[in-house]
């Protein structure tokens, strides 16, 4: 079941981040742009680790291979880094290295080469930023809901093209009327002084009301789709919402602050009474474009509770999958 989450959990899911993370790192938080820009100073534009990204797309190939012996598809979406889009607006002397402006095609690249479904999100990225509208908010980590609802739109595409789904047609999430919400971005709230919060100020965020659903609409018609991923994937950017209007069907979701990491999110998922009982045929396993880098045992990048050894991690999804 989908559950629109209170706005308060979009500030603190980026603080929670920084409360395993180290003294130095929180430092440098924020990179402060041109006109107000921010940007996560904790993703490097410089720096790629090609062995790291080889071992995590190792884990993810066989994951797939393992969903594939449970008849279930995995479909990979990777969240491109910010400043691909807003490069102008980083600060002076601020850019990416040529490595870090190759890094997105060569996820995909070996993610397809080892037999992974993996979409790329800059083809529905190209239709929000051609529509004149931001694809990332200014002052916040996150995308917007039209770059979260034109990638929903992208792999239901995917979804749909591979047949029927099982379920009732009208079981699909209706989606709210557009609002404006107020507030300050998480990067600003989080980490920006008093005096550095009121200049920046606040932005509109264009988001969905959350629409009236029938009690049980969703409960008694189990989920074709689960998506699996971080604060992107929260219902307040209406990311499964929108998948779930678009393919007709209801939508699962697993999310959890940056800080659990994705490979411990979809351990968590994989784990739950939900799964169990109803196993869905798709697997939406959403990452940001820089966490490729860091596998399950990342000391520093995930909470103490996550870290585990990339033999371990995969012990424990196949384990979880056999049952």
């Amino acid at each position: 079941m989908i559950v629109r989450r209170p706005l308060a959990n979009l500030i603190a899911a980026t603080a929670v981040f920084f409360a395993t993370t180290t003294v130095s790192v929180a430092r440098d938080a924020v990179l402060e742009g041109k006109q107000n820009w921010l940007f996560a100073g904790w993703e490097s534009l410089t720096i790629t680790k090609p062995a790291a990204e080889k071992s995590s797309i190792g884990l993810i190939a066989g994951a797939s291979r393992q969903f594939t012996k449970k008849n279930i598809k995995l479909i990979v979406l990777i969240v491109p880094l910010k400043p691909r889009y807003y490069e102008p607006l980083l600060p002076d002397g601020a850019a990416m290295s040529d490595d870090i402006r190759k890094r997105y095609d060569m996820l995909l690249t070996e993610l397809r080469a080892s037999g992974v479904t993996a979409i790329d999100v800059r083809d529905a990225f190209k239709t929000v930023v051609a529509g004149k509208q931001e694809v990332f908010y200014r002052a916040d980590f996150h995308w917007t809901t039209f770059a979260a609802e034109a990638s929903a739109d992208e792999v239901a595409a995917l979804i749909l093209s591979s047949g029927p789904l099982p379920g009732k047609a009208g079981t699909g999430m209706k989606l709210g009327d557009w609002i404006n919400d107020r507030h300050l971005g998480d990067l600003a709230a989080n980490f920006l002084s008093p005096e550095r919060k009121r200049e920046i100020g606040p932005e509109a965020y264009v988001i969905r009301q959350a629409p009236k659903v029938a009690a049980g609409l969703l409960d008694s018609d189990p989920a074709p789709v689960a998506v699996v991923g971080n604060s992107f994937v929260q219902p307040y950017f209406g990311f499964s919402q929108r998948l779930s209007n678009k393919i007709d069907r209801p939508v699962s979701l697993k999310w959890n602050p940056g800080d659990v990491g994705p490979w411990a999110t979809l351990l968590q998922y994989l784990k739950s009474s939900e799964f169990a009982g109803h196993p869905p045929q798709f697997v939406v396993w959403q990452f940001n474009e820089a966490q490729l880098q860091n596998g399950p045992d990342a000391v520093g990048e995930w909470a103490a509770q996550s870290i585990t050894s990339p033999a371990d991690w995969n012990a424990r999804l196949q384990e979880a999958l056999r049952n």
